[in-house]
């Protein structure tokens, strides 16, 4: 089973950054996962088709509730984003993030 990102990292990194920035990904560390075979939606980070031969990962926005798609890779890139911009969040502001979610 493929496991290659769809793109290289930096344009994965930069799709995150610009997601996170337009809210289209909300900026969390995700704490529930769902995992499975793809069906073809499409990837929320990169916007590819999720294929049947490659692992489909769902995470519910708390914010919205919407669930959000991704592949490995790009489930990957938008966590490691998240939590450079988290780890640079002061601890109060971090603290009334979680009291709104």
């Amino acid at each position: 089973m493929p496991t290659e990102p769809v793109l290289p990292e930096s344009e994965l990194r930069a799709r995150a950054l610009q997601g996170i920035e337009e809210g289209r990904l909300p900026l969390v560390l995700s704490t529930h996962i769902d995992a499975g075979y793809g069906e073809g939606v499409r990837c929320d980070l990169c916007d590819k088709a999720i294929d049947a031969d490659k692992i489909e990962y769902d995470v519910t926005d708390p914010n919205s509730g919407k669930c959000l798609h991704f592949h490995i890779a790009c489930h990957f890139a938008w966590q490691r984003e998240c939590a450079r911009r988290l780890k640079g969040v002061p601890p109060r502001y971090a603290e009334l993030r979680k009291r709104r979610s």
